[in-house]
Parts: structure tokens; sequence; C-alpha cells
């Protein structure tokens, strides 16, 4: 019954509370001459766009069909695939012997699987003249390294021009001509795209829209309900993975008002479209925007030395990880250790090795530091479970005799985990820079069969988990002999599931690096017993 009742009392009361609000709180129902002006607005909205929609058709039935045409450019470093169709670009191919695929052509790091890079449009709802949405582009120059393509009818002339200058730079010049009889306004918009592919967690691909003083990233999940829009003045957009970019540049002159990050209608790819500040012109009148493009690796000395638009700071897509600056500053060290051992051995595995052996001697200051205060923790550790038995009811009491008994011993608490907080710029340093080492991508060393993947046998974590194993019971511990046991198997657990899926090159130098840690803590525990034996 008394469930019943409580049942009963609910029921009640939900009602009464939705009688209140029906009464009292909801919002009046229109008017219905106001309910009739809304939808006559709608259909009225829905009658122009029905127009526009008719107007592009009917501008792209009246534009003149040219054939497909394609062409190649190229430098020592890169081909584009370039087309008059859509979009400028529609392949990429990285000619360094690095990058080179089983069937003789390099890599095509873009994947627009159909989509197009460096698309021209307008804004219609600030542009005066009708453009297609698929124009049709006359070619109308070509060479090696440049491509030339033309639309014009009877209210305005648009030429582009793309030209690869060295390496993996190149600029992109729009020439926008109005060739009516009265003045017009329009906002050019600039689209690029870059394919998405197989994603994993460790090859993230972004849209980054970088202003005068900062920068935002959208990854695929999030513009996939709506894009992600930037405003302000436009230093540069940039689509990229984790190892390869393509950059648009405006140079000063070219007022970017907004970059949007969206993904285009198929899913396949993620785009950044630049808008310009819209510009007027007299009749006869014509405007020239300039901006550099950027297609190629990310690698630190290239994005710094962009030469078609100087001083933009390209290599701010280096994503270097939680204390930025000095992980840059670690980072580029590292990276150049890495390469200086590479041109030793000419074996990228045993470069990793060797930057391992070099940070774990110039850290070895830091971890004998470790070492000794676990050792005087070890020591006093029964006289601290003495004190805890004894004030066990007074944790203040407690807290101030043991701190006391660390004070008569020398011994800091915190000085065994001290060494490993300065440590940790360098370990993350060191795995940003790992991540973002194009030289490793697709390199095999042993078993490997690359260096920037995981570990397709899992080898190289079970190995690791094994020796970590050891390596935590050999090392003297300043803990309880339970909590000693607990990270005994913990730890190595742990690094091993992170290693399943971290790439080979990262695990190669922690490997390396738990093995020479292992052999640090064997040396030490010797030579301790051997000073123990000599003073006996």
């Amino acid at each position: 019954m008394d469930l019943q009742r409580r049942t009963l009392l609910a029921i009640v009361s939900c009602v009464l509370i939705w009688l209140v609000y029906e009464r009292f709180f909801a919002p009046p129902l229109p008017e219905p001459q106001a309910q009739q002006q809304v939808e006559a607005t709608k259909k009225e909205a829905d009658v122009k766009a029905a127009e526009e929609r008719a107007e592009e058709r009917k501008a792209a039935a009246a534009a003149p069909k040219v054939p497909v045409a394609e062409h190649r450019l190229k430098t020592e470093l890169l081909a584009l695939d370039v087309t008059n169709h859509r979009g400028l670009v529609s392949g990429t191919e990285l000619l360094s012997k690095h990058f080179i695929n089983a069937d003789g052509r390099g890599e095509d790091f873009l994947r627009l699987d159909g989509n197009r890079s460096l698309v021209i449009g307008f804004d219609g709802s600030e542009t005066d003249f009708k453009f297609p949405r698929d124009p049709a582009w006359e070619p109308t120059g070509k060479s090696d390294t440049q491509w030339a393509v033309a639309f014009k009818n009877g209210d305005v002339e648009v030429k582009g021009t793309l030209d690869l200058t060295t390496g993996y730079e190149g600029t992109l010049t729009i020439d926008v001509a109005n060739r009516s009889t009265e003045t017009q306004q329009h906002r050019l918009t600039l689209l690029s795209a870059f394919g998405i592919g197989a994603e994993n967690s460790y090859d993230v691909h972004r849209g980054v829209c970088a202003t005068a003083d900062d920068w935002e990233a959208y990854t695929p999940s999030d513009v996939k309900d709506s894009s992600g829009e930037v405003r302000g003045r436009i230093r540069w957009a940039a689509l990229d993975s984790k190892y390869f970019a393509s950059a648009v540049v405006p140079t000063p002159e070219v007022a970017v008002q907004a970059c949007r990050v969206g993904t285009t209608t198929d899913g396949k790819a993620l785009t950044t479209t630049l808008a310009v500040e819209p510009v007027t012109l007299a009749a006869g009148e014509s405007h020239q925007y300039v901006f550099g493009v950027y297609f190629g690796t990310k690698e630190l000395e290239r994005l710094e030395k962009f030469q078609a638009v100087p001083g933009v700071h390209l290599e701010d897509l280096i994503d270097w990880g939680w204390f930025g600056g000095l992980n840059r500053l670690l980072g580029e060290w590292m990276i150049w250790l890495l390469r200086a051992f590479y041109n030793l051995t000419g074996v990228w595995g045993v470069a990793i090795i060797l930057l391992t052996i070099v940070v774990k001697v110039l850290t070895l200051p830091l971890t004998f530091k470790q070492m000794r205060s676990m050792k005087k923790m070890r020591e006093i550790q029964p006289e601290l479970e003495e004190l805890k038995k004894k004030y066990g009811e007074d944790r203040v009491r407690q807290a101030q005799e043991m701190q006391a008994l660390f004070q008569r011993a020398g011994v800091n608490p915190l000085a065994g985990c001290l060494p490993m907080l300065i440590q940790l710029p360098v370990w993350i340093a060191l795995y940003a820079t790992l991540n973002t080492a194009v030289e490793l991508y697709r390199v095999p060393f042993l078993w490997l069969p690359d260096l920037t993947q995981q570990d397709p046998y899992y080898i190289l974590p079970l190995a690791m988990g094994a020796l970590m194993y050891i390596q935590m019971k050999a090392t003297p511990s300043g803990v309880d002999n339970e909590q000693a046991r607990m990270m005994a198997w913990m730890m190595p657990v742990i690094f091993t599931v992170m290693m399943l899926f971290l790439p080979s090159g990262l695990g190669v130098y922690i490997f390396a690096n738990v093995l020479l840690s292992l052999i640090q803590t064997l040396i030490q525990v010797g030579s301790n017993k051997t000073v123990a034996v000599k003073k006996s």
C-alpha cells in the first residue's frame, strides 16, 4: 500500500506541475496572422533560394563546355597532378627515394580520391556576378613548373596561375577582372582538401587556421556535424597528418578575414576554405591575389625557411606536446643528434639506440640521486613502520614524528620523485621528436617493417614488459614490500599495453632505455654488495 500511495502521489504531482506550467509559464501560441506572416516569409525565402539555384544551373549551362585537361608540375622533390576540372590539384607525388613505393611511384600523401584541392570560388552572397560551381576553366599556359587556366563570361574574367618554385613550395596567383559596364563587388574563396584515409589515434588529420597571434586546429570528429570557423586576419591555413602537410599562405596584401574547416560531401577529405575581404571593382578594373602554397613533409627546417611568404612561422604546424617551447628546444637538439648518428651508422634504428644512450648518460646523475634516496628510504623503512603502529590513530603526531625521522636520517621523501619529474620534459620532448621525425617514415629495422607503425608481431612490447619486470624486481625500493610487489607487475603491464599501439621507433627507444636501466641497476646493486662485504 505504501508503494502504491507513493506511485499515485508521484503521478498526481507530475500532472499538477504540467497544469501549472501550461497555465502560467508556457509560451503563448502565435497569433494566426503572425503565424501566416512567418509561413509567408519562409515561403518567400524558399522561393528565393530556388531562384538562386536555378540561376546557378542556368549560368553553368550557359558556360562553354571545355574538355578535361591534365598536366604535371615537377620540382626536384615534388610532382603535382593538375587539371582544369573543379579544382587545380588532383594529386601529389613525393619524388625523394625515401618515399618511392614498390610500384615505382612516390607517395601521394594528399589522397584526394576524386576530390580536388585549390578550388577557386566566390561567396555568392557578397558577389555581384554569377560564378558557376564547376566553371569551364580554359587552359591558357603550361610548363614543367607552371599551370595557367582562365574563365570568362560577359561580367567577369578570372585567371589562375599555379607555379612550383623549389622543393615543396609554390605560388598561386588569381586575377579577377570586371568585364561589365558597372561597378562590381566580389569576395574570393579558396578551398584546399586533404584525404582523411584510414585515420588512427597516432596519425590524426587536422585542419589548422592560424591568426596573427594564435592558431586553432580541428580534427574530422570536431567538424563532423558542423564546420569550425576562425575569424580575424588569417596568417595561413593548413591541412596535415603526422608527417605531411598542405598549406595556403596569403601574402600581406591579401586580407583573408575568415578560415573555415569542414569535410567534403563524400566525407573522404578534410577541407579548409579561406574567405578574402570583399573587393569592389569599377568597370574594366582588375585585382590580383597572391598566395604561397606548400605541399610536402613537416620537416622543421623547411617549414621555418618557407620562402614564398617569409616570416609566417609555418613551423607552428609541428606539435611539440605539452611543454611547448621547452620541448621544441630539446626536440631540435634531439633531431640533430638523431641525424648525426644516422649519418654515422646508416641505420635509423641504431641511431635511435645511440640517442637513447646519450639521453641516459646525461640523466645519469639524476638517476643516481634517485637510487640513493630510495636506498635511504629502505633503510629507515622499519622505523617508519613502527611510527605508523605507534601513532596510528593520531595522524598529525604521526606526520610530525615521520618528518623528524626524515631530518635525522637526512632523507627527503621528494628526492626520489624529483629526478623523475625533471626528466619528464626530456621524455615528452623525445616522444614528440620520434613522433614527428619524417625520416623514420616507412623505414624498416630488424623485423619491424616501419618505425612509424606499431610492431605487427608484438615482439617488442612483450619483450620490453618482461625486461621491465626483471628491472623492477632488481631495483632497490624505498616502499614497503607489498607496494613493491604491486609496482613490480603493474608497471610492466601498463607499459606493455601502451607499447602495443605505439610507433615501433618509440618502442625501440623505450626497450633500449629499460635495458640500460637494468644494466645500471645490476652494476649498482653489485657494487653495493661489494662495499657491504668489505665493511663487514
